[in-house]
């Protein structure tokens, strides 16, 4: 049976005392280094043409209007038309669903409790399905000849 303390556990503490000792005796030196080969990475990375990621703009809705309900997307200023299609049972007039990544949320400004994550109906999330889909999706790859 091992000893209870091994060897290599002092090693090791010392080493990375002897490793924080250094850093900490640099001073403001040793963080400039540090900020210098992070900047240079991301100088690299800008230098690649990768774009950072982003939130889509584009926001998903669904709205119970006393006719009935209607789908439609809102992107900054812009609004779509909208499909007229058929409402969740739980839905009431005046009320819409926001679809946020994969739930949805239910928005409500005359009753806030009501204001929760549900499941989203189909409708909604095959508008954003097909929105996120290519042009050329669909097309068959010899170009139909």
């Amino acid at each position: 049976m091992p000893p209870p303390t091994s060897p290599r556990r002092p090693v090791r503490f010392a080493a990375t005392a002897l490793l924080c000792g250094a850093a900490a005796c640099q001073g403001d030196a040793g963080s400039q280094g540090a900020d210098a080969l992070k900047g240079d990475a991301g100088a690299a990375l800008a230098a690649e043409g990768t774009p950072a990621p982003r939130r889509p703009t584009r926001y998903y809705h669904l709205r119970r209007t006393d006719d009935g309900c209607e789908l439609f997307w809102i992107d900054g200023d812009l609004v779509s038309a909208s499909q007229t299609v058929t409402c969740p049972p739980d839905l009431q007039v005046g009320e819409r669903l926001r679809l946020t990544g994969k739930t949805c949320m239910r928005e409500s400004a005359q009753t806030p409790a009501r204001a929760v994550p549900v499941v989203c109906p189909l409708p909604l999330t095959n508008m954003e399905k097909a929105d996120r889909a290519p042009p050329d999706a669909g097309a068959p790859r010899d170009g139909g000849t």
